[in-house]
């Protein structure tokens, strides 16, 4: 069954209480002294033009780029969700603007070299829910 991307999000945004701290109008700090309210937006990452059908996804050209470059923005608190479903991808990111969101998946050496593509999109909580993630076997 596939799963339309406005569904999805709308099922993310029913499933995202027990994440309200990061969703409240909170601040970062910036060269003014009025802090900036940080803003959601979802990142649908999809296959890139570059992306070689016969190769698995662990196979692809920057892959293991990607994956360190979404660990480094979770680590920064930057990615506050990651998921996937059908065939794509799909990131929040917590920052002060869309051009700002654009830069980091920008940076991104799979975006920079067409292995994937993404649309980005702001993301307004208007329900919360509550959210935990599958545990990875070790």
């Amino acid at each position: 069954m596939l799963l339309k991307p406005k569904f999805v999000a709308v099922c993310l945004a029913l499933t995202l209480a027990g994440q309200q701290s990061l969703f409240a109008q909170s601040s970062a700090p910036s060269s003014s002294p009025a802090s900036t309210a940080l803003l959601l937006f979802v990142v649908e990452i999809k296959t890139g033009s570059n992306w070689v059908t016969a190769k698995q996804p662990i196979e692809q050209q920057y892959f293991r780029e990607h994956s360190a470059n979404l660990k480094k923005l979770r680590d920064q608190g930057i990615l506050v969700l990651g998921a996937r479903y059908s065939d794509k991808g799909l990131v929040v990111l917590q920052v002060a603007s869309a051009e700002e969101a654009h830069a980091f998946m920008k940076q991104d050496p799979s975006m920079q070299n067409q292995v994937f593509a993404y649309e980005l999109h702001e993301f307004s909580v208007f329900y919360g829910g509550t959210l935990q993630a599958k545990r990875r076997k070790p």
